[in-house]
Order: C-alpha cells, then sequence, then structure tokens
C-alpha cells in the first residue's frame, strides 16, 4: 500500500473532533460517515491495472501485504468474511526463523482484497503460483485450483508443486475481489535438528530451512502460457537427453551381458542405467501431470520410490560383482532391508517409524558401497580408485536426502550438484568397463599375433598327430585282431570244460574256474566209466594266455582217450611222453587226478598243491602231498599213486595253486594254512557253498588286488 493509505489509517474521529472544535452536529455525523468509508476502503487498496500487466510484465502478489490466519476453517474462502482481526503480513514467505506472531501449525489461510482495474474485466488472467506442500485457490469464494491434498500432517498431506504453471482466472467486474490461499507444509513443523545447527555458512548463520507459504504472481494469459511453454520444453528437452543418455548407455552394457553373461558387472550397470532414465521419465512424467489425477500422481510418487530402490540395489550389485566376484548375504540382507524400508513407505505403517527406517535406508546402502570401494582400494583392484571417486561424489544424493530429512533443507549447493554427479557416475564407470573391454580386445589381438607365429609349427605338429593318428589305427586294427583271436582261443577253451557236472548218488559235486587273463591255464575235467569209475582231473599249464590255451586243448584231446584206464599212473606216462615230444618250449602241466569208486579213491599229484581230505569222523583236515614233475617235463619219469579211503560227509578238494598263492596289497600270500582252518568250519556245507566260500575267503584276504594266476576247484563230499 502507497504511503497516503498509510497516512489514512491512521486517522481517528476523535482527532477531527479536537481539530474542528465546536461544529455542529450534522456536520460531525457527515464527516464520522466519510471517515468511517476512508477506512474501510483502506481495507482493498491493492490495485490490479492494465498498465501494470503491459509487454508481458508481471505483479507480484507474494510481495503484498496478506491478511493470515493459523487456522483452518471452510467459511476463510467467502468473501464477506470478515478478516481485520487477522495479522496482516508483509509478503507470503515464512521461514522457521520468522513465524508470525499468530503461530504456524502446518496449516494456514492467506486472504488479499483486490481493486481492479476495469480495463481488465473479462480479460484472461494467469496466476503463476511455486511453493512447497499443497495449497487450494479461492477466488471469490470459488475454488479456482488445487494442488496436492491439503493437511497438517505429513501421514495424509500429498505435496504438490505447480512449478509456476499458469491457473487461468477471470474478473469478470470491476472493483473488489477477494483471494484467499489454504496452504499446507506439514514438514515444516519440525524444529530445526543438529544437523540444520551444524552446518552454517560462511556468515555462520543457519541454513534457512525450505520455505513455508508461496510465490505468487498475476500475469496476462498469453504470455504466461508462452513463458511456461519455453520453461517446460527446456526441461523436458534436458530430460530427455538425460533419459536417453542413461537409457541408451544401460542397453549397451545389457547388450554386453548378453554376448558375454561371465561378466556380470554389465549386467548390473546397464539395469542401473535403466533405472535411472525410468526415474527421469517419471519425473518427466510428474512435471507435465495435472493436480486433478492425485492418485496417478500418488502412484508415480511410489513407483518413482521403487525405481529409486532399485537404482542404489543395481548400483551396490554392481560393486560386489566386480570387486567381490559374487552376491554375498550382506548384500540380499541390504536388499530385504530396502525393500522393507519401500514396503513401509508405500504403505506406511506408523508415521514416525516409517520415517525413521527410511533414513536409515538412505545411510545403509551408502556406508555399504563405499566399504566395499574401500576393500577394493586396499586389494589394489583395478579401476578401484576411479569408481570409488564416482560412487563418493553418488553419495550426495543420500546424503542431501538425510540432511532435507533432519533438517528440512538441503546443504548448499548440493541440490544443483546431484545432476553432475550422477553424469560423472555413469560416465566413469561406463568409462571403466569399456577400457576393461578395449584391454580384453587387445590381448585377444596379442594372443592372435602369437597363434599366427606359431602356425607353421602348429601345422607341422597336426601332419605329425595326423600321422600317428593312422599308426594309432593300425594299432587299434591289430589288438582288435589279436582280442578277436584270444576270445576265439577262450571260447574254445571253455568248450573243452564239461558243460555239465556228473550226477552220482554217492557224491555231492562242484567246480569252478577263474582265469586271470582273457585265456587261462587251468583246466578241469571229468569222466565217468562204464563200470561207475568217475575220474577227476584238475591241470595248470605254466603261465597263462595263448600258449597256455594251446597246451590246454592238447591235454583235453589226451584226458578223453586215456582217462578209462584204471591206474592213474599210466595215464600220467602217457600224458608225459606226448607232451615231451610236442617239444612246446617250456610248456608244462601240473595236473592232479583222482578215481573215486564207491568209498575207494586213487590219487595222483603232478607239481600240483595237495589235495586236502575233511575227515567227517575225526574232524580233522588230511594233507595229501605227492612230490612229482609237471607233465611234459621229463619223458622217462615214474609217477606214483596212493589208495584212500572215504567215508560219509568227507569232503575231497582239489585245486591250482591260485588260491594259495593269492597276494594282498602287503605281497603277502594266503598260503594252504589259511585253507586248512577253513575247511571244518565249512565242511558242512554243500560242495558249492564250499567253493563260494574258499573263493570269498581269497577275495576277501586281497583287498580289491587283482588275482595273478587262474583258479580252479573241484570239491567231493560223501553221501
Amino acid at each position: 500500500m502507497n504511503k497516503e493509505i498509510e497516512a489514512s489509517t491512521n486517522l481517528s474521529p476523535y482527532n477531527i473532533v479536537a481539530n474542528i472544535g465546536a461544529v455542529r452536529l450534522r456536520t460531525l455525523f457527515l464527516l464520522t460517515t466519510f471517515l468511517w468509508i476512508a477506512i474501510v476502503a483502506a481495507q482493498a487498496q491493492t490495485v490490479l491495472t492494465a498498465d501494470q500487466l503491459q509487454n508481458g510484465q508481471a505483479v507480484e502478489f507474494d510481495k503484498l501485504g496478506w491478511k493470515y490466519s493459523p487456522n483452518d476453517d471452510p467459511r476463510f474462502a467467502d468473501p464477506q468474511f470478515d478478516d481485520r482481526a487477522w495479522e496482516t503480513l508483509n509478503g507470503t514467505a515464512i521461514t522457521l526463523d520468522s513465524i508470525p506472531r499468530s503461530g504456524w501449525r502446518g496449516l494456514g489461510w492467506f486472504r488479499l482484497r483486490l481493486q481492479v482495474d476495469p480495463a481488465l474485466s473479462n480479460q484472461p488472467l494467469a496466476l503463476v503460483m511455486v511453493h512447497y506442500g499443497a495449497s487450494e485457490i479461492y477466488l471469490d469464494g470459488k475454488l479456482v485450483e488445487r494442488f496436492g491434498i491439503v493437511s497438517a500432517t505429513r501421514a495424509t498431506e500429498v505435496e504438490f508443486n505447480p512449478q509456476g504453471r499458469p491457473i487461468a482466472i477471470t474478473l469478470c467486474e470491476p472493483g473488489e475481489h477477494v483471494l484467499a490461499i489454504r496452504h499446507s507444509h506439514a514438514l515444516s513443523q519440525a524444529k530445526p535438528g543438529w544437523m540444520h545447527r551444524f552446518f552454517a555458512n560462511e556468515a555462520g548463520q543457519r541454513l534457512s530451512p525450505r520455505q513455508i507459504g508461496f510465490f505468487l504472481s498475476v500475469e496476462a494469459m498469453n504470455g504466461a502460457v508462452a513463458k511456461h511453454e519455453t520453461l517446460m520444453r527446456s526441461l523436458h528437452t534436458s530430460l530427455i537427453f538425460a533419459a536417453t543418455l542413461f537409457g541408451v548407455i544401460g542397453l549397451l552394457h545389457l547388450f554386453l551381458f548378453f554376448y558375454y553373461p561371465v561378466h556380470r558387472a554389465n549386467l548390473w550397470f546397464g539395469l542401473y542405467g535403466l533405472s535411472v532414465a525410468t526415474v527421469i521419465l517419471l519425473a518427466r512424467a510428474h512435471f507435465t501431470g495435472t493436480q486433478g489425477a492425485e492418485a496417478a500422481i500418488i502412484f508415480i510418487f511410489n513407483f518413482s520410490s521403487v525405481a529409486i530402490a532399485a537404482i542404489d540395489l543395481c548400483l551396490l550389485a554392481f560393486l560386489y560383482t566386480q570387486f567381490e566376484a559374487r552376491l554375498t548375504r550382506r548384500f540380499y540382507c541390504v536388499a530385504l532391508l530396502q525393500l522393507f524400508i519401500l514396503w513401509q513407505y508405500i504403505f506406511p505403517f506408523h508415521a514416525g517409524f516409517t520415517r525413521g527406517m527410511y533414513m536409515v535406508g538412505l545411510l545403509v546402502i551408502p556406508l555399504e558401497q563405499l566399504r566395499i570401494i574401500f576393500r577394493a582400494i586396499v586389494r589394489k583392484e583395478a579401476g578401484a580408485i576411479v569408481i570409488g571417486i564416482s560412487v563418493l561424489l553418488y553419495c550426495v544424493h543420500p546424503f542431501n536426502a538425510f540432511q532435507q530429512e533432519i533438517s528440512g533443507a538441503a546443504l548448499p549447493g548440493l541440490a544443483a550438484a546431484q545432476q553432475f554427479t550422477g553424469l560423472m557416475l555413469n560416465l566413469l564407470i561406463s568409462a571403466f568397463l569399456a577400457r576393461n573391454f578395449a584391454r580384453v580386445n587387445r590381448n585377444l589381438e596379442t594372443q592372435l599375433g602369437q597363434v599366427m607365429h606359431l602356425s607353421v609349427k602348429e601345422l607341422e605338429h597336426q601332419r605329425t598327430e595326423a600321422e600317428l593318428r593312422v599308426q594309432h589305427a593300425q594299432e587299434k586294427s591289430e589288438n582288435e585282431r589279436r582280442a578277436k583271436e584270444l576270445e576265439e582261443a577262450r571260447q574254445l577253451q571253455l568248450s573243452m570244460l564239461p558243460k555239465k557236472l556228473p550226477n552220482l548218488p554217492h557224491l555231492d559235486i562242484a567246480a569252478y574256474m577263474k582265469t586271470a587273463s582273457e585265456v587261462g591255464g587251468d583246466y578241469y575235467d571229468f569222466h565217468l566209466g562204464e563200470d561207475g569209475t568217475l575220474t577227476i582231473a584238475v591241470g595248470d599249464a605254466t603261465g597263462h594266455g595263448l600258449k597256455a590255451g594251446t597246451l590246454v586243448s592238447s591235454v583235453k584231446s589226451l584226458f578223453v582217450s586215456l582217462a578209462y584206464h584204471p591206474e592213474i599212473s599210466h595215464i600220467f606216462q602217457r600224458m608225459n611222453r606226448v607232451l615231451k615230444e610236442m617239444n612246446l618250449r617250456g610248456l608244462f602241466m601240473a595236473m592232479t587226478m583222482v578215481k573215486v569208486k564207491g568209498n575207494q579213491m586213487s590219487v595222483s599229484i603232478a607239481g600240483m598243491p595237495s589235495v586236502l581230505i575233511y575227515r567227517a569222523l575225526s574232524g580233522e583236515v588230511e594233507e595229501v602231498v605227492m612230490r612229482a614233475l609237471p607233465l611234459g617235463g621229463m619223458a622217462k619219469y615214474q609217477y606214483q599213486q596212493r589208495e584212500l579211503t572215504l567215508a560219509t560227509d568227507d569232503v575231497v578238494v582239489l585245486m591250482s595253486d591260485g588260491l594259495p598263492e593269492r597276494f594282498n596289497p602287503n605281497d603277502e600270500m594266503l598260503e594252504d594254512e589259511r585253507i586248512h582252518q577253513a575247511l571244518p568250519v565249512l565242511a558242512n556245507q554243500s560242495a558249492a557253498q564250499i567253493i563260494a566260500a574258499l573263493v570269498q575267503l581269497g577275495d576277501t584276504w586281497s583287498e580289491g588286488r587283482p588275482q595273478d594266476d587262474d583258479i580252479t576247484f573241484v570239491v567231493l563230499k560223501i553221501r
């Protein structure tokens, strides 16, 4: 208001009466009426003229004398409401250091009376408003616009900054108009904390907290729209550029991961870039949104919180995969905490608890990021310093948010520095990953040069390998041929063994043979004479293999032709002479032969182990020992024969030397003594069970060591 108006507001009817002296009563009445009209008119001396809005100029309403009340009543919007008792403010900007005398409780009403130039009647005008918190604008009692949800509590207030968007108004009639604004800023109720008191500027003054109140001006509609569109276009261009930059870099690193999935750092940094681009696009949607779509705006803010949480977690995961090689339990704990904080932020349980958890979340991830960087620098990891600098700059974001939560104000310059630090983080880390990629390419080029240098030797080596493959194929073919011959010899040898065991009522007979190679040197056979005499032969050719198989074939033929003879010594002498004449060059056949008729048994041994007889009557083992040369050694060697009598349940064991000479891993032989000790325990079993037990005895003794010689048994049990 001008000085004349201020002077007029100081006039008093009592002063006038004192000055005019004795005046007639009618003159006094008229003068008093005129003074009352002047006082009322002084309440609306804010005049808005057309000249003030020429050439795109704006009238700053926030600098005028507004009426203010910290109470909340819908009647305050009524233009007829009497607000003379309200406090008059010198502007609408309030700080916590200059609270109005009537106080501030997070919500208040502001009223301004206007005198409008008749030239502005029915002219399109624009209110341009900027504020923190939320507001409702009433013109002559009618709601013109609403920004956010006005409330004195943070739990129910929805902040919405109009960002200077023009609000269309039309003053239909000249004369007085009342502009009423209901405004809330719940955050400002908090008292300045230790952070606010600690950080001070050079003058020693405390930082200014976020503003209470609003900035309001009026302009011609066309000019205001043009200014706002220019501002929004510039802002949108910047946001689109930033979103494109982060999005392209994110996609690039995702493609690098797709084609080289071993390096997971590209995956997490790519997701980080896409998350940043998403937040920027959501911010752009916020700037272009309307306050009428409050539910959509709340959704956008909540989704932005999800995206911001994704940014922090993706950056943390990148640091883990780059410097810790994998995601540890500590990362998953931090991620779960962040998800819980996010859930509390979207669906708050209690305002104080939600704010506390949010502040914890602001510090947990930056501290963990700095811990990983510090460990990497101590270990002298490649790129740790470069990435550490970028991460340290990026920590400005959560630190600034933490400061705002405590003191309600951002640190000087940090808000503007956030854009720079985010861009630097993206560029530095991307440059580091690109350098690693280039280093890998250089290594590949070096290796390619080495390969080209060694190509001649490699070709020579390949030729040598080809020759060796041909030689190997020939050897393989020869081995297969020999294996086939051995298999045929083996099948021939097996075919020479008895197809079935003799079936005599007074004898339980069982036989067993296991060779040490494809073709063994052991042999057993049976011959049943017409008079009921059973002839049993168990042989062991020296050595084993194909030559031993040939010797066994010859012995088989001789046994078939000579087994009918009643004298074993005669049979041995004939076999010995024939084998000697064959001149098999050092091949001999050791053999044990018995003839059983009734309870009488004849025995002859040529170079074989003793024949064991378990006497059921005494429970003792009788050992029949006969020292003689193997067959084929000396042409005229004389072989002896013994006659023995058997009784019911007696057991006769014929065997080659494979079992007594079975070795264990310590190169110790089983020997005959252990077999003698085992036989009385086994004698009450059948012949087949006795053989199975003796085989198990040898396997247990060997402890898995392969047998060195053929093993053959023939067991008789007298019924």
